[in-house]
């Protein structure tokens, strides 16, 4: 796995938190079909923090990391979306980029979880991480088992303990959010830190960006439907 810049990390704080009550959410919802194909929606919130991000945007740069213009994010995003519908087994690109609250929205459909994959590659390629490397979606119909594999790199704690101590507490209450459906019932679940729903056909996880980062948390589950 490549590291993560430093420069990254530092970016992602200054622009996705407020200088003194920090609070961005990731959210990625999944909603898998009987055959394996459904639809992937991710959702960065900044809309707590506008006021400072607003202002963030108006500087060049912010410890010596350059500060893109809402044309050049714009353009990010534009060029992303061309890319995941070149993506094999992708369709239905659609996104949303709320630049007076901050809120970004990207979603499609996928063929099958291998297409899941895909995404994540395509994805990891244009955030030039290595998504993709440590994150994985399997699924059997025949057993009705979704997985979701993970493996933590030492590498993001590495990177991140080189920031200095006051933008590290910039991710305090950063919070990642993974929510997947399903068109049966959940039968079970391994992950301990996730929860299934009042129906008993979703599940969610939210963990905090810094436990992430530290390796005191783990997003691998696997989730086995009733048939």
């Amino acid at each position: 796995m490549k590291k993560i810049r430093r420069t990254s990390l530092l970016f992602i704080a200054l622009i996705g938190s407020c200088l003194f009550s920090s609070c961005f959410d990731l959210v990625v919802q999944i909603d898998m079909n009987h055959d394996g194909s459904g639809q992937i929606k991710a959702t960065l919130n900044l809309s707590k923090s506008k006021t400072k991000v607003a202002s963030l945007l108006k500087l060049r740069s912010v410890n010596g990391i350059k500060i893109p213009s809402e044309a050049t994010i714009r353009q990010e995003m534009e060029k992303t979306v061309r890319t995941l519908k070149a993506t094999s087994g992708i369709s239905n690109v659609q996104y949303s980029l709320d630049l007076t609250n901050y809120i970004a929205v990207l979603s499609c459909n996928f063929k099958n979880v291998q297409a899941l994959n895909n995404f994540s590659r395509t994805m990891s390629q244009q955030l030039k991480t290595q998504i993709s490397s440590y994150n994985s979606y399997s699924f059997d119909p025949t057993t009705q088992t979704f997985s979701r594999t993970y493996k933590y790199s030492p590498e993001w704690a590495k990177e991140f303990s080189k920031i200095p101590s006051n933008d590290q507490k910039l991710f305090g209450d950063a919070y990642y959010t993974n929510i997947i459906r399903f068109q049966k019932n959940i039968k079970s679940q391994t992950n301990k830190q996730a929860k299934v729903s009042s129906n008993a056909r979703g599940v969610m996880l939210k963990v905090k960006a810094t436990d992430l980062i530290n390796g005191n948390t783990s997003l691998a589950n696997t989730v086995t439907l009733t048939k």
